[in-house]
């Protein structure tokens, strides 16, 4: 019943579910899952002359007269005096369509909002209820009433009685998805109480536990598709990579690894060894060193003539890899190769011959290396840069078809705290590099505030004189009408005029060709460029040992990990570097806590754990990236104290449990494809 499909359901009609579908919603149960976004307890009606000016409160009474006018800036404004006996209460609009020839003189009114006080008691926009509307009994009973999300051409008084349809005709037919003694420790005797009481809640109390659960289903449900997508992992035959330690590897560069790239690295050597893939996410903070770890596990399938691969996310980032990659595995006789969608038509053809002949050991490159005219003699190892980039079912369509199953090892420099990893990589082992290597310069983290850009711009003049070189990073690309904010472009501009512009300075943006962006980063590399203006492109992949100076304006504009991300593209050689982060003077509450944190920490994690709670697990992992599910319910920025217990009822479950809710996620998950049998 839940997964009909609205069309078909009484009150809809092929009309009302097109305008649904702009809110998701295609199927009964995803109607009963769009939750009210608040709710108007209208069991206590106010007096006007009771109102105390910043409270919600709920009136009624009867329009005394209503007027339209206009503001200075030629606005129109629609006003409307309620009276109910013991005050006026004047109710504003300024979408007089809406209300014109509603609130009429003599009608009565339900009205309900925050009080406002500007010379009057006002209400600006408040939710209404008129005589003759879907919602008319409330004008008599008092209910807790829902308010829900809406789009043009849906009211609250059609969602409403849609849901209502929608929960009568499904009554006796919704089935089961968390078990019944999580229900009742909650104080529901079923689901179909749970979706009433989220729906027409007896109080907002009971309203929020019912929204709790559906929450819960949803991380429930999520980790039940992790944890088959693991079990079904590990029954697939993978390529044993029997060789030990890579000591002989090791031994030959010119530093030590750190103990933790060690301890991962004997934890990576474990599983390689496995006849079952490795599925593991190797987390590390900016510079600690994740790509010696990835250099090694390729070394060790190239030592036995097995193939690697190491996909990124963009061509700078592919281009770094190679360079970095060839650097370290040529003197052992490795050939390694670089194909991205800007490789020409004849170096691309001698890559896939290579690769399919068995001639290349390694690759590096951008989703041009997953596309099927590229062939592996003997794939043994595929390593994703930049994890947060890809969700699960991209993950999944990284390894889809080919057999024996490549082992998988998945890197990510964006900290992610404890509880979002175990949410969203729950089909992954997890390790984590927590030490940086030595010889690495510290870097400096400052707040400027207001006019403080020319201090930040003769700090980078003075560095530049010194050799030394530098990024200025902008939230836009180029200047907008719609905001008031600096741009790269004109920076670059205006930095190539001035001082800086002997130095040498480029410009670099997401829009530009990727061949483009290659040959800028590399000039900034090779030192042809000494100043790079860019956007956060720069954010991973430009990795420069003689960059010692990170200007961000408009820092307020960025998440913390974005910044702490960015920040790390500085101290990666020997000398001291500085970070300025330029923000409003204006600048307040949470905001500027978040950029007083970043100029105190360092650790990555305890900064990803601020941003969490600052900001929600989005700007952790990036908004809207292919990490992060799209929960019909649960918002891990409030909800994340429920995936503990989502893994706890999961991890309780055996394979039938999946089997039993499979259309449940079919409907409620459509970006998330279950695991194949």
């Amino acid at each position: 019943m839940l997964e009909t499909d609205i069309r078909y359901c009484r009150g809809v009609g092929p009309a009302r579910a097109a305008l649904l579908g702009r809110l998701g919603i295609s199927t009964r149960g995803d109607l009963l899952l769009h939750l009210p976004r608040r709710y108007l307890d209208r069991r206590s009606i106010a007096s006007i002359a009771g109102l105390v000016p910043g409270a919600e409160a709920t009136v009624s009474g009867e329009i005394l007269h209503a007027s339209e006018s206009r503001s200075r800036g030629g606005r129109r404004i629609f006003t409307a005096a309620l009276s109910d006996g013991t005050g006026v209460l004047l109710l504003t609009f300024f979408s007089p369509a809406f209300v014109r020839g509603r609130l009429q003189k003599g009608r009565r009114v339900l009205a309900s909002g925050r009080v406002e006080f500007f010379g009057r008691l006002s209400m600006v926009h408040p939710d209404l209820v008129l005589p003759g509307s879907d919602d008319a009994r409330c004008l008599e009973s008092g209910v807790v009433l829902p308010v829900y999300p809406l789009t043009s051409g849906l009211t609250q008084g059609v969602v409403r009685s849609m849901v209502q349809t929608a929960l009568e005709e499904c009554r006796d037919s919704v089935p089961p998805v968390l078990p019944a003694e999580v229900l009742r420790e909650a104080g529901f005797q079923g689901r179909w109480e749970v979706f009433d009481s989220a729906h027409r809640p007896v109080d907002p109390a009971a309203a929020g536990g019912a929204r709790r659960i559906l929450a819960l289903e949803d991380l429930y449900l999520y980790q039940l598709v992790l944890r088959e997508i693991r079990r079904r992992g590990s029954s697939q035959p993978a390529i044993p990579v029997t060789g030990g330690y890579p000591a002989a590897f090791l031994d030959s560069l010119p530093f030590k690894p750190t103990s933790s790239q060690s301890a991962v690295l004997s934890e990576i050597v474990a599983d390689m060894a496995k006849r079952v893939p490795m599925r593991r996410l190797l987390q590390g903070d900016v510079g600690a060193g994740k790509t010696l770890v990835a250099a090694a596990a390729c070394w060790m399938c190239g030592r036995e003539s097995r193939q690697s691969a190491l996909l990124s996310p963009t061509e700078v980032l592919a281009f770094q890899h190679a360079v970095t990659m060839e650097a370290m595995l040529a003197p052992h006789g490795l050939r390694t190769a670089l194909l991205t969608g800007s490789t020409p038509q004849a170096s691309r053809e001698a890559v896939l011959g290579g690769l399919a002949s068995g001639e290349v050991d390694l690759v590096t490159g951008t989703h041009a290396i997953l596309e099927p005219s590229v062939r592996f003699a003997d794939l043994a190892l595929l390593v994703v840069d930049e994890q947060h980039k890809f969700g699960v079912e991209q993950r999944e369509r990284l390894l889809a078809g080919r057999e024996p199953c490549p082992h998988l090892l998945v890197m990510s420099a964006t900290p992610i705290p404890r509880t979002l990893a175990m949410t969203f990589y729950g089909d992954l082992d997890v390790s984590r590099l927590d030490e940086m290597p030595p010889g690495r310069g510290t870097v400096e983290t400052r707040l400027l505030r207001g006019g403080a850009g020319r201090e930040a711009f003769q700090e980078l003049v003075g560095r530049l004189r010194r050799g030394e070189r530098a990024f200025v990073v902008y939230p836009l690309r180029e200047a907008s009408e719609k905001q008031d904010l600096r741009d790269a472009t004109t920076s670059f501009e205006t930095l190539s005029r001035g001082p800086a512009g002997p130095f040498g300075v480029g410009l670099l943006h997401g829009t530009m060709p990727a061949q483009k962006k290659v040959e800028t980063s590399q000039a900034f590399r090779e030192g042809r460029i000494s100043t790079l203006v860019s956007t956060t492109v720069v954010e991973v992949g430009v990795d420069v040992p003689e960059a010692t100076l990170m200007i961000v304006v408009h820092a307020e504009r960025f998440g913390l990990s974005q910044l702490h991300q960015l920040r790390g593209r500085t101290g990666r050689g020997g000398a001291n570097s500085l970070c300025l982060l330029l923000a409003d003077d204006e600048l307040e509450g949470e905001a500027l806590e978040r950029l007083e944190t970043l100029v105190s920490e360092r650790d990555g994690f305890r900064i990803a754990e601020k941003d969490l709670q600052l900001r929600g697990p989005g700007d952790v992992l990036g908004t809207r990236q292919h990490g992060i599910p799209r929960f019909r319910v649960a918002d891990l920025a409030t909800d994340l104290d429920l995936a503990a217990e989502a893994v706890r009822l999961a991890s309780a479950c055996g394979p039938e449990a999946l089997e039993s809710v499979s259309e449940e996620i079919g409907w409620r998950f459509p970006d998330l494809r279950m695991p194949s049998s």
